[in-house]
């Protein structure tokens, strides 16, 4: 599963949304995996347990338990790759969706570069 986590007020998330996850949701890797989408209207309410739908809230709880959630807080676009119920990678940015994440769903789902 692929979790993207961002707000509508960030202009990095609205690169995202516009340019980064159409190409992504037209690869093959998109097919083989379950993409989930938490993008409110705030950043103020990604903290918050009801903005997050109630089976991945403990992936909030673990992300703000960790030593990246308690040191930088949300840094949005934030994509979490969740497999078994765990997160196994985790990067924030659109550089960080292009250098690492992609290339990490890539090699995850056996993916053709798109």
């Amino acid at each position: 599963m692929l979790v993207f986590v961002g707000d509508q007020t960030s202009e990095d998330c609205k690169v995202w949304r516009t340019q980064w996850e159409p190409l992504f949701v037209a690869s093959p890797v998109y097919k083989k995996l379950d993409y989930r989408v938490i993008y409110p209207a705030r950043s103020a309410l990604l903290s918050k347990q009801q903005t997050w739908p109630a089976d991945l809230r403990w992936l909030l709880d673990t992300f703000l338990m960790s030593q990246v959630g308690v040191q930088e807080g949300f840094e949005v676009p934030r994509f979490f790759l969740v497999q078994n119920k765990q997160v196994t990678f985790s990067t924030s940015g659109n550089n960080g969706w292009r250098e690492v994440m992609w290339p990490t769903l890539q090699d995850v789902t056996s993916g053709q570069p798109g």
